[in-house]
């Protein structure tokens, strides 16, 4: 019986996708990447995380064995680890985003020094900054400020739940 209802969890549970766009990304090449993945291997070493693709997708395809994950960008592995550990304030806190997104509210949040954040604060301002800013990149100045214009999205895509969860859920086996 645990066997049918883990199938049946399985089969109803969004595969997750990156939470991130991330610029120089894998997403785009994937299919080949796929072709040139062993079929057994008992670990997979992500040294530049960005948004996951690879990972997201090999864990769509049953890897279950170890993943340690990083990348050199602090900021990056605060959202992975916010996700992670505090899946629902993070979903909360995007809400929040989404809900008092415009141009003012957009500088006001990138202007914010993220060392007075808490973690789930950081992660949350993180992907709002992702998701709204131009172009899709990530770039600070000398002072370590995010310093990326605001993008003309018509409705960017701020909190995606289902896929959050489902991230969060992935990230647990990592």
């Amino acid at each position: 019986m645990i066997e049918a209802a883990m199938i049946d969890y399985i089969a109803h549970t969004p595969h997750a996708r990156p939470v991130l766009k991330w610029a120089g990304g894998k997403s785009r090449l994937l299919p080949e990447l796929m072709q040139r993945v062993p079929r057994a291997f008992t670990a997979y070493h992500e040294p530049f995380i960005g948004s996951g693709a690879l990972f997201f997708r090999l864990m769509a395809h049953g890897h279950r064995g170890r993943a340690p994950l990083s990348d050199i960008n602090p900021a990056l592995m605060d959202v992975y680890i916010g996700l992670r550990d505090q899946t629902d304030a993070l979903i909360a806190a995007l809400r929040d985003h989404e809900r008092a997104h415009d141009q003012d509210y957009y500088y006001q949040i990138r202007a914010l020094p993220p060392h007075s954040l808490s973690l789930v604060e950081r992660a949350a301002r993180f992907i709002y900054l992702n998701k709204t800013c131009y172009n899709v990149l990530y770039r600070e100045n000398r002072s370590g400020q995010f310093n990326v214009p605001f993008g003309r999205y018509k409705n960017p895509t701020i909190c995606d739940e289902p896929n959050l969860r489902a991230a969060a859920r992935v990230l647990r086996q990592a």
